[in-house]
């Protein structure tokens, strides 16, 4: 029986916890990524008495407002001066090589930060997410810009025959704004086998402030639940774990 993707986001947060509790009781300073998935983490975090005692560091502002309903004080990226014990961050595509899109929320860039100074790094999502592929293709790729270099950079990327779209607000008229006060420009190049090279291409533009690719450097495990809720996989280096 395949099963609603809210009751395997609930499945695959319960599974991290169960497959990494002694990681996460250890730690004394957490990061937490952004979206739907990591908040059904977050309720199970606070249900077992975790993040009260940990300093915390979350990548956007909805998931700093979410956490605070729960009387825990979260910290920003920019506040942060030393190295995440452990990272834990949903995800919109994973390749066989472990390479990830992300940034469907937007909070691409501050995800980034926070993953790139963790030492143990977790992303978790229901199967739908997983291409089984050795290559990137499902989703468009955001790229964060810098609001006075939004048109240069969109003919550039057009030029590259990257096929630009500005993602638009739904509450509002205009450009999406994120948390750093950018815009996001998505992306469809097709079939991404180098992940990493086009990355560098793009972060070499003006006005580029980084990409939601996160390349397999960034990932140590992924965590899949699905098609039921007792259908668990976790891949490390690209091979199944459990």
């Amino acid at each position: 029986m395949i099963l609603n993707t809210e009751i395997l986001k609930k499945a695959v947060s319960d599974a991290t916890y169960t497959f990494f509790q002694e990681e996460i009781r250890r730690a004394r300073i957490i990061g937490l990524g952004t979206g739907s998935t990591v908040k059904f983490l977050i309720k199970k975090l606070i249900e077992e008495n975790i993040l009260q005692s940990k300093q915390v560091f979350v990548s956007s502002l909805d998931i700093k407002l979410f956490i605070e309903r729960y009387g825990v004080k979260p910290y920003l990226p920019f506040e942060l001066n030393t190295r995440l014990n452990i990272y834990i961050d949903g995800f919109d595509e994973a390749s066989y090589n472990l390479d990830l899109v992300k940034g469907r929320g937007g909070a691409f860039y501050w995800e980034k930060i926070l993953a790139k100074k963790a030492r143990l790094r977790i992303y978790i999502a229901d199967y739908t997410k997983w291409n089984n592929k050795p290559y990137l293709y499902l989703k468009p790729i955001p790229i964060e810009v810098s609001r006075n270099k939004l048109v240069e950079v969109y003919g550039i990327l057009n030029d590259m025959s990257l096929k630009p779209v500005i993602r638009m607000g739904r509450s509002r008229d205009g450009p999406v704004i994120t948390d750093s006060g950018n815009h996001i420009i998505d992306i469809k190049p097709g079939i991404v086998y180098h992940p990493e090279k086009l990355e560098n291409e793009i972060l070499k533009i003006d006005g580029v402030i980084d990409t939601g690719i996160f390349t397999s450097k960034l990932v140590d495990y992924v965590i899949i639940a699905g098609p039921n809720e007792h259908y668990i996989k976790i891949y490390s280096g690209g091979r199944t774990s459990y």
